[in-house]
C-alpha cells in the first residue's frame, strides 16, 4: 500500500528543485533557438558529418512555419488501433488474443457516414519460457493493425471519387521495434515495407500521429550548437537533457501552425526503401504539439503534407485536442477487464469440453481474489 503522506513530503521537497531546473533549461534552449532559427547555414553544418546524437535532416530555415487551416468538408478518414491479451505464464494454455479496431468517417457536404468495427484474432502462443514473448505479440499486433488498415483503405479509395482520403495511425511510422528483433528483423521489416508500398502504389495519404512526442532531435541540434559542434564539449549541454522537441516547438509554433519538414536519420530509417523513408513535422493542434510522420513520397509534395496536417488538425479540434478518429478506434480496439475474464472463461470451457484440465496457477487465483 502506498503511504501517501510520505509521498507528499517527498514531492514537496522535490518540487522547487525540479521546476527551477526546468525553467533554467527552457531559458537556455530559447536563447540558443533564437540564435539559430534563421541561420540558413545550420542545416548544411549539421549534415556535414555524422554525430553520435540523433539529429534530423532538413533543407530550409529551421524556424520557418506554415499556417494550416482545418480541412473543410468533404473528406474521409480511416483510423485503426489494436490491443492484446498477452500470453499469461500463470495460465497453462499457450495462446494470446489480438483485437483490431477501426473507424471510418466520411464527412460530406450534406450528410456524414460513420462505420466502426473490431476484429478479434486468437493466436497460438510460443513455449511458456520463450524470451521476448511480449515483443513478439506487440509485433504481431502492429502487423495486424497495418494489414487491416491497408485492406480497408484499398476498398475505400476505390470509391472515394476524388474526395480527400487519409489513413491515420496512432503512433510512429518509424519501426524502432525491429531494432531489438535481430532474428526476425529482416522478415518483420520486409512485411512492414510491403504494406506501406501498397499505400504508396495506390497513392493513399497516411500518417502516424504521435501525441506528446518525447523525441529529442531538435534538442540535439541545440546541444550541438551549445557544444560548438564539438562532441567533446557535449557535457556542457547537459542542462537540456530534461527537455523534448515539444518544448522547443512551443517557442515558435502557434495554434494551427506546422514546422518545416524533417527527414528522420534514425538508424532503422536507413533500411527503408527510398519512397518510404520516414519524414515528420510538428503541428500545434491547440492543447498540444503533435508529431506527424509520413513517408518520403508525401514529404516531397508540401501540398500533400498540408492536407494531412489540415485533416489531422480538424480531427483534433473535433476531439477536443486529440483526433476523434483515433479516440474511437481505440474504443473499438480496447479489451476491457470483463472481456479478459470472458476470454479466460471460454478457454477454460473449451479445455474442459476436450476432457482436458485447465490449469491456473495458485498465484493467479490469489491475485483474482485476495481475502481480507
Amino acid at each position: 500500500m502506498l503511504d501517501r503522506q510520505k509521498l507528499l513530503i517527498q514531492l514537496s521537497q522535490l518540487n522547487q528543485q525540479m521546476f527551477a531546473q526546468s525553467d533554467q533549461a527552457l531559458t537556455l534552449a530559447h536563447s540558443i533557438w533564437n540564435r539559430v532559427k534563421d541561420d540558413a547555414t545550420l542545416a548544411s553544418t549539421i549534415q556535414a558529418q555524422k554525430w553520435s546524437l540523433l539529429v534530423p535532416a532538413w533543407s530550409s530555415i529551421l524556424g520557418q512555419t506554415v499556417q494550416i487551416k482545418p480541412q473543410p468538408h468533404p473528406y474521409q478518414i480511416l483510423a485503426v488501433d489494436g490491443s492484446q491479451i498477452y500470453y499469461d505464464r500463470h495460465q497453462a494454455v499457450a495462446c494470446y488474443l489480438i483485437n483490431v479496431g477501426s473507424v471510418f468517417f466520411s464527412y460530406g457536404l450534406i450528410k456524414s457516414v460513420v462505420r466502426m468495427s473490431s476484429a478479434p484474432c486468437l493466436m497460438m502462443g510460443q513455449e511458456p519460457d520463450q524470451q521476448n514473448s511480449v515483443d513478439c505479440v506487440n509485433l504481431e499486433r502492429e502487423r495486424a493493425e497495418l494489414a487491416c488498415a491497408v485492406d480497408q483503405a484499398q476498398k475505400i479509395v476505390a470509391q472515394a471519387d476524388g474526395v480527400p482520403f487519409v489513413v491515420l495511425f496512432d503512433g510512429t511510422l518509424i519501426f524502432f521495434q525491429a531494432e531489438g528483433q535481430v532474428q526476425q528483423k529482416e522478415k518483420v521489416l520486409q512485411n512492414y515495407f510491403k504494406q506501406l508500398q501498397i499505400l504508396h502504389d495506390h497513392k493513399i495519404l497516411h500518417a502516424g500521429y504521435v501525441s506528446f512526442p518525447k523525441s529529442k532531435e531538435l534538442i540535439n541540434v541545440l546541444n550541438l550548437v551549445l557544444a560548438e559542434f564539438d562532441e567533446k564539449n557535449l557535457d556542457r549541454a547537459s542542462d537540456l537533457h530534461r527537455l523534448t522537441d515539444m518544448d522547443v516547438a512551443q517557442f515558435f509554433l502557434s495554434v494551427g501552425q506546422r514546422s518545416i519538414i524533417f527527414a528522420s536519420k534514425a538508424s532503422v530509417s536507413s533500411l527503408y526503401p527510398k519512397d518510404l523513408k520516414p519524414h515528420f513535422c510538428y503541428l500545434n493542434v491547440g492543447l498540444e504539439i503533435a508529431r506527424l510522420e509520413f513517408p518520403a513520397w508525401i514529404a516531397e509534395d508540401e501540398r500533400l503534407v498540408d492536407l494531412l496536417c489540415a485533416i489531422a488538425l480538424d480531427q483534433a479540434l473535433k476531439g477536443s485536442g486529440y483526433p476523434v478518429c483515433l479516440i474511437e478506434a481505440h474504443e473499438q480496439a480496447v479489451i476491457k477487464n470483463y472481456d479478459r475474464e470472458f476470454f479466460y472463461r471460454m478457454m477454460q470451457k473449451m479445455t474442459q469440453q476436450q476432457n482436458g484440465v485447465y490449469q491456473v496457477s495458485k498465484k493467479s487465483l490469489k491475485k483474482a481474489s485476495v481475502p481480507v
